[in-house]
């Protein structure tokens, strides 16, 4: 209805009290949609948003974990705002940056603690893919992302190191805190996970670790999809830079 005519938007942003009192359902699945339909309405107030964002990141007071998430990624896009408008403050950090920042940032930590593996992940997406994060920002979400790789679930290792990868790509000094466990991964009987984790070693090892893993490379080499020989190749291209001396 928001979006199928100004005049039905009109009257759907009559609900906001309606909307407001269903955030504190017990029930998961009506928090859930009250809060995108609470966002939606409030889309064009900036303002609105971050009022949202603190009311919620605060009291705790959403039992849905989905509601969680879409609050995680609500917070998320308003930090990136914060950042490209330059909305940020002087401070490098987030936990230096304005009063948005800072409150957006300290919920997305809290996150990191909580009981379900849906919003820890989420939280640490976020705090990962933040524009203009420093280290000690990354620190707590990289933690986090190095348990999930130790899961028995090929999912849930899956998707860390996938991130991990991303991460690596401009961070790599702050990644390879995790280089133990990539290694680990290496042998993964998931072709995917190992493939990311070789990539990803070869963006943060050391000069006298490339060698074994190019012999890991070419074990299945054949057996990759083009997506993933596009990676290899890719960072291999990255290693040449980094390492002159491997080529010569």
């Amino acid at each position: 209805l928001l979006a199928s005519s100004s005049e039905f938007a009109s009257i759907v942003k009559r609900w906001i009290g309606e909307t407001q009192e269903a955030l504190k359902s017990r029930d998961a699945m009506v928090q859930f949609h009250a809060i995108q339909l609470l966002y939606q309405i409030k889309a064009s107030d900036r303002l609105g948003i971050s009022k949202l964002v603190q009311q919620f990141g605060q009291n705790k007071g959403l039992r849905s974990p989905l509601a969680v998430v879409c609050l995680i990624r609500y917070t998320a896009k308003l930090l990136h705002d914060e950042v490209l408008r330059g909305r940020g403050g002087d401070g490098g950090s987030y936990v230096d940056g304005s009063s948005t920042m800072r409150g957006g940032y300290k919920f997305l930590e809290s996150c990191l603690t909580n009981k379900h593996e849906m919003i820890v992940y989420e939280a640490a997406r976020a705090i990962c893919y933040l524009p203009r994060v420093e280290v000690q920002d990354l620190r707590p979400a990289i933690s986090a992302l190095q348990l999930f790789m130790s899961s028995r679930r090929p999912t849930v290792r899956h998707a860390s190191i996938r991130t991990i990868a991303v991460l690596a790509n401009n961070h790599p000094r702050a990644v390879s805190m995790c280089n133990q466990d990539l290694e680990a991964l290496v042998a993964d009987s998931n072709r995917s996970i190992a493939t990311l984790a070789i990539t990803t070693l070869l963006k943060t090892g050391s000069e006298h670790s490339i060698e074994r893993l190019l012999g890991h490379i070419s074990v299945f080499m054949n057996d990759l999809s083009d997506e993933f020989k596009i990676t290899v190749v890719k960072s291999m291209q990255r290693l040449c830079f980094t390492y002159p001396s491997l080529h010569t």
